[in-house]
């Protein structure tokens, strides 16, 4: 499906917790063996074949390059980039010149849907 610059998201995805079980860094020997969420595979999947770029983006560090990898062939995961060593601590805030939407992984894949939320904004 061809899509327009405008319309085409890049999705910017973290692995353990959002597409497989969370598997610390410490525990780098279950990360093969990791078990996929439910429809994380189906949904990135189809995000990629209709046009979507796909990033994961990880704290995984740069000895599990290999081991994150061969999951995700295993799994048959489609994507564009994995970029490793993301920051631990969990309080991200993205900051970016171009509009961004971030969307918290509550355990589920279901349908976007547009939502009104208080958010941090720069002071103008």
């Amino acid at each position: 499906m061809l899509m327009g610059k405008k319309d085409r998201k890049i999705f910017i995805i973290d692995i353990d917790g959002v597409i497989c079980e969370n598997i610390p860094n410490e525990e780098a020997w279950r990360m093969l063996d990791a078990e996929p969420i439910p429809g994380a595979k189906e949904t990135i999947n189809r995000w990629y074949d209709e046009g979507h770029y796909i990033c994961f983006f990880t704290a995984r560090t740069d000895e599990h390059k290999d081991v994150t990898i061969e999951w995700l062939r295993k799994h048959g995961f489609k994507y564009h980039q994995i970029i490793f060593n993301k920051p631990r601590g969990g309080n991200y805030h993205y900051i970016d010149d171009l509009p961004v939407r971030a969307t918290r992984f509550k355990g589920r894949f279901t349908r976007f849907i547009r939502k009104l939320k208080e958010i941090e904004i720069f002071e103008e």
